[in-house]
């Protein structure tokens, strides 16, 4: 992964913040449902870490961006503020720069229906 198209081109708060996004989920990368794990990553959880609201809000663009997560589920607002981000790791890293590279923008993801 450091050594992947993706990464060098991560800017720093996001190379920052990643490693606090992989450890969200809790099983070995070997396990099959590594990628299929969903997690929540609030904006609170995210000050705790020392990211400013727009740094992190740049953060989770940019990871979605690069491929190295993808997004499940918007928070905020809706459910009375009371419902965060929800995401799952991705392997689109590993093929970014590539014309098979599968462009994601969190901007422009529709949250699920409730």
């Amino acid at each position: 992964m450091l050594n992947s198209k993706a990464y060098n081109e991560l800017p720093f708060s996001a190379c920052k913040a990643l490693p606090y996004f992989l450890g969200k989920v809790r099983l070995t990368v070997g396990d099959p449902q590594y990628y299929l794990a969903e997690f929540s990553f609030s904006y609170t959880e995210g000050k705790r870490f020392s990211f400013a609201f727009a740094t992190f809000s740049k953060v989770i663009r940019e990871l979605v961006h690069f491929g190295f997560i993808d997004p499940v589920d918007k928070g905020g607002l809706r459910g009375d503020c009371k419902s965060n981000n929800m995401f799952k790791l991705s392997k689109r890293w590993e093929v970014y720069g590539e014309p098979n590279f599968e462009w994601l923008e969190w901007k422009t993801f529709e949250p699920r229906k409730k």
